[in-house]
């Protein structure tokens, strides 16, 4: 079965981290020898017309078209006989790209995000797309550096919530990496239950070990040989996501499965580690109840 991986390139430094990220992808998955899945690379970028005449836009289409071309050839040089196509989409970049991933596999985008204040202007693209996209995003940043380590992901409360999860497992076992799952709960010391009744920190935490060796261990069945490592902790998610990130290779979150046309309706902890990229970020959409 082929993957389908489109590439949004736009000249930026960011772009060219995300072209450089998915083509080590690309390396480390086609070195799996021949029951490695083949790969189509799409390259593509979106002249935007939303903010300007018509006109005045269609003027930067040939820079757009540079662009393109010089990502194209950085794919030849580095990667000889690559199955890849280039397209030119016009429009909204984030509404185009989203339109994009109804039919692909993966999708990803570079971020020039260099802190919480400039990630907050400059990370709305990434945050918007995470957050509507069809299919898994993978949030590059433009400082991305290739580095070999485990693929970190994030464990929730939500028992149905299991796509990042496995997406992160498959991936770790494509890639020859190892997985570590991380899953952070909040204290209060004793919660209030009913009758007046409370329960116990050591409860609590012993509750949230078992749902975290339960998923761990349902991983561990399914690939068989895959080095699963479980990482509890308390506090907030995002945090700890970031802290059990730092010499991964792939952070993996998941998104809460709703969307609307204008909102980031993304879940806290996934926009949290997103305008903190301790690595590239793997955004996982929830599936739709029912499919």
């Amino acid at each position: 079965m082929t993957e389908n991986m489109i590439v949004a390139v736009d000249g930026g430094p960011a772009s060219a981290a995300a072209l450089d990220w998915a083509l080590t992808r690309l390396v480390a998955r086609t070195s799996g020898g021949s029951s490695a899945e083949p790969i189509e690379l799409e390259l593509t970028t979106v002249v935007e017309l939303g903010w300007s005449p018509h006109d005045v836009a269609v003027s930067f289409q040939p820079a757009y078209e540079r662009a393109l071309a010089a990502a194209a050839r950085h794919v030849e040089e580095r990667m000889p006989g690559c199955r890849r196509t280039s397209y030119i989409r016009h429009g909204v970049p984030v509404d185009e790209l989203v339109r994009a991933s109804a039919s692909a596999d993966l999708l990803v985008i570079g971020s020039n995000k260099t802190g919480l204040l400039a990630g907050a202007v400059y990370g709305t693209l990434p945050l918007r797309l995470a957050a509507h996209a069809h299919c898994p995003v993978v949030v590059v940043p433009a400082t991305w550096q290739p580095r070999i380590g485990p693929v970190v992901v994030g464990l929730d409360n939500d028992p149905a919530g299991t796509e990042a999860l496995d997406w992160a497992a498959d991936e770790a076992v494509r890639l020859g990496r190892g997985l570590r799952i991380v899953h952070s709960w909040s204290i209060p010391m004793t919660v209030a239950v009913d009758l007046g009744a409370t329960v116990p920190y050591e409860v609590l935490r012993a509750a949230n070990a078992e749902a975290l060796s339960t998923a761990a261990q349902r991983v561990r069945d399914a690939r068989p040989g895959l080095d699963v490592v479980e990482i509890l902790e308390t506090g907030p998610a995002a945090a700890a996501l970031v802290d059990a990130s730092g010499q991964a290779e792939l952070l993996v979150v998941g998104t809460h499965g709703r969307r609307s046309v204008g909102g980031l309706i993304l879940g806290s902890v996934s926009h949290d580690v997103l305008l903190n990229l301790p690595c590239p970020v793997a955004v996982i959409p929830r599936r739709p109840t029912g499919t």
